[in-house]
């Protein structure tokens, strides 16, 4: 799209101890109708830890007509599959209750340029294939039960 640019959010993390994985392009659809995030793309990054895990979550070429509006964004364990938002499977969840401590939630408001970013920093390293995917959802996630709508697009990235 033309004019639009990608900021990319810096989060200094030390690499000792840890590994570290990457995804960008085009965002996966999950959903026949039209929403804001269609022919939009994306980079994401996750950094592993020994008992931590940085997860940078930047899109851009959102629709203008969403500025202002916060859609919900978490840590999946399935796959991106075209029309498919269910093949993405549940949150990655490490145990307990539902919440920001024991999921990545990584909700985003889009701004005026059309991009959303957001950065989660969790108290648990994610396990090496235990996760496959950053779901973008059409609502905020309800902090009492981690849900967030509608699955609308999709980046896969193998943590």
């Amino acid at each position: 799209m033309a004019g639009v640019s990608l900021l990319t959010v810096m989060v200094a993390v030390p690499a000792i101890g840890g590994s570290a994985v990457h995804a960008q392009g085009e965002l996966t659809d999950l959903r026949s109708t039209v929403d804001p995030t269609d022919g939009a793309s994306g980079r994401a990054t996750g950094v592993r830890r020994p008992g931590q895990t940085v997860v940078v979550l930047n899109i851009q070429g959102i629709d203008q007509a969403a500025v202002g509006r916060t859609f919900g964004a978490h840590v999946h364990i399935g796959p991106c599959t075209i029309n498919n938002g269910g093949a993405a499977l549940g949150h990655y969840n490490h145990g307990g209750g539902i919440s920001s401590d024991t999921e990545v939630w990584l909700d985003f408001t889009v701004t005026a340029g059309g991009t959303g970013h957001s950065t989660a920093i969790v108290p648990f390293d994610i396990p090496e294939d235990a996760a496959a995917s950053i779901v973008v959802h059409e609502l905020p996630t309800d902090p009492s039960t981690g849900l967030a709508g509608a699955r609308i697009a999709c980046i896969g990235i193998g943590f």
